[in-house]
């Protein structure tokens, strides 16, 4: 099959590793990185460039980031007398819709057969899309490394510093473990974290893994309410090193078992509880971390999603279908 894929070139964005999976079972690929072009050339030349490249392409099915770098018209142009679908991992982003950009997307989203969702799908429905529940998935060519003593921390949390309620939790957690973090935007907190001043993504963001004891997931604030819906940062620490300390909420608790692929908290102090636990029971949590790198590895990659985005199939979870 003939496949256009339009979002990031970047190696750990989700575009591009999707592009790499459908390359891998056989298809024929174009991606095209919508934003990087309209940075370069602006977005009328833009629109001109892609719609004669995917003339030129002639895909057979055409799947879709947030293309936030063509207008709505392109977008009907490039799906026109095609199969396509989007799939979205920013699922909680229904709560801004007003924002320009998810607004943009929503709209792009409404061209397409099938809009997969990484959570909030009844919500999606309600804004008149066909949406799907498919998780967030991770890279099958992420694997750990050997540790580097200058990520070596007891816990450690990937991610941005936009949500103050995330901030306060490792703070508090700081005061107990030594926690560290990497990530864009934390300088109003930098004098109470080990902040490492910058992203960590790629071999960097597996060696952050594989040198800490512990990878911990937070939810933020916009997440509230949220049931099966899961970071990507769950399938990508597993498969990078790292054993996943997760906030738990009713369904994501299932993707993963408690004890068995990683270890679930729901506050502060049952966080607190779970990292004394597995900190002091390092042959348990070696177990619980292999076991979950080698289910994620088998049931959580973009190249296991790919057979639902091509086929339009629901994801059914392994765990409920007798997957091991």
């Amino acid at each position: 099959m003939r496949v256009l894929v339009v979002g990031s070139h970047k190696w750990w964005r989700m575009e591009s590793g999707v592009e790499r999976a459908l390359r891998r079972a056989g298809h024929t690929t174009l991606l095209l990185d919508d934003r990087r072009l309209k940075q370069r050339i602006g977005r009328r030349l833009t629109q001109h460039w892609v719609r004669r490249a995917a003339r030129a392409f002639g895909a057979d099915f055409v799947f879709l980031g947030k293309c936030l770098g063509l207008t709505h018209e392109t977008v009907a142009e490039l799906v026109r007398g095609k199969r396509s679908a989007m799939w979205n991992l920013d699922a909680p982003s229904f709560r801004i819709v007003d924002r320009a950009d998810v607004a943009h997307t929503v709209g792009a989203a409404k061209l397409v057969d099938v809009f997969h969702i990484s959570g909030f799908e009844d919500e999606y429905r309600k804004l008149g899309l066909n949406a799907m529940f498919l998780p967030a998935a991770a890279d099958r060519e992420i694997v750990p490394i050997p540790a580097r003593p200058e990520f070596a921390a007891q816990i450690v949390f990937t991610g941005a510093g936009y949500d103050e309620g995330r901030a306060r939790f490792l703070v508090a957690l700081s005061r107990r473990f030594h926690v560290k973090v990497w990530g864009l935007k934390w300088e109003p907190w930098q004098d109470q974290l080990d902040w490492g001043g910058r992203q960590v993504v790629e071999q960097e963001f597996a060696a952050a893994c594989s040198s800490s004891a512990l990878s911990l997931g937070l939810l933020p604030a916009i997440a509230d309410g949220a049931t099966n819906y899961a970071s990507n940062r769950m399938w990508t620490t597993a498969l990078g090193g790292g054993f996943y300390l997760g906030q738990g909420s009713p369904g994501a608790d299932q993707l993963l078992l408690d004890g068995v692929h990683c270890a679930w908290f729901t506050d502060l102090d049952s966080c607190i509880a779970r990292a004394e636990h597995y900190l002091g029971a390092p042959a348990e949590r070696e177990r619980v971390r292999v076991a979950g790198e080698a289910f994620v590895r088998r049931h959580h990659t973009f190249d296991e999603r790919i057979t639902h985005i091509l086929a339009s199939t629901e994801w059914r979870n392994p765990l409920q279908t007798g997957g091991p």
